[in-house]
């Protein structure tokens, strides 16, 4: 099969499974370099590809050098790897090709550093803060709407105010990164800084706003910068850290970390054990209990 037409079908398989536009973005972008590749040595078909050609493509500039010729970080250079050993996984479970020349290409686990996240101190900041402004009330909900649900980006900017249910402290996300509705649990405290912000909005609007319009994600991004640092917090937080923060605090809380795993809703616990890192007052507080 035509390597072009053979990454528009993924991409459209991609799309067909409820991945999020940044995912088949990013995928887009990759494959794009690979086809460049494979353009620029003649080789048009998907199957025709070998282990040395795609030894060639890991080893050329693409993939090692950004386009202002910085050198690439490991995890950006394993990311090729892993999106062209997902296209002929996608191809060879449709016998688009007779053999797979990916085996060669071994993934490389990338364990980076703890994700920067917000301390007990810094939240109870976030949740008791006042913000300036006639949009204060709004941005306060929404900052701690994603603090103490550990909600995504788009998840949170997709939310109505009929998805909010006040008296069973759920709210149904219809946006999710696998396309299918789920739910999140709401906590006392929550309930009553989303009920403030809602007033008597009617159902059909969106649960955060601007002039009646929906936030964007880069609005909603904007927005928890800002006010983050309004709190005079300084550490670099964006709205994922908010998530990352629920979820280090949910597990120093529990030590759950099937629990935690099943609050960000991921589906391999592997992805979740980022944040079993140990908490150095809890190991001090460890170790002076034996001694």
């Amino acid at each position: 099969m035509n390597i072009a037409q053979a990454v528009d079908d993924y991409l459209r398989h991609l799309q067909a499974e409820g991945r999020s536009p940044h995912t088949v973005s990013a995928y887009r972008r990759d494959l794009a370099a690979f086809e460049s590749f494979a353009d620029g040595t003649s080789i048009a078909d998907l199957g025709s590809v070998t282990p040395a050609d795609l030894v060639a493509f890991m080893a050329s500039p693409t993939v090692h050098q950004d386009r202002a010729g910085r050198t690439r970080a490991p995890a950006s250079i394993n990311r090729y790897r892993v999106t062209v050993k997902a296209l002929y996984a996608f191809a060879e479970a449709r016998w688009l090709v007779e053999r797979n020349p990916t085996a060669i290409l071994r993934c490389q686990r990338h364990r980076g550093l703890p994700p920067v996240v917000l301390d007990a101190g810094e939240i109870a900041r976030l949740v008791a803060a006042e913000f300036a402004g006639g949009a204060g009330r709004r941005d306060h909900a929404l900052i701690c709407f994603m603090l103490l649900t550990g909600c995504r980006l788009a998840e949170t900017a997709a939310l109505n105010v009929g998805d909010i249910d006040l008296d069973a402290r759920v709210a149904i996300l219809r946006k999710t990164k696998g396309g299918d509705p789920d739910r999140v649990m709401l906590s006392p405290t929550l309930a009553g800084i989303v009920a403030g912000h809602i007033g008597g909005a009617r159902p059909g609007a969106p649960l955060f706003a601007t002039g009646g319009r929906r936030l964007s994600t880069r609005q909603v991004q904007r927005i928890v910068t800002r006010r983050v640092q309004e709190a005079g917090i300084t550490k670099p937080i964006t709205a994922h850290s908010l998530r990352h923060s629920f979820a280090t605090r949910l597990y120093n809380a529990t030590g759950d970390i099937r629990l935690v795993q099943q609050a960000l809703r991921h589906t391999h616990v592997s992805t979740t054990e980022v944040y079993a890192q140990v908490d150095p007052q809890r190991w001090r507080a460890s170790v002076a209990a034996i001694a």
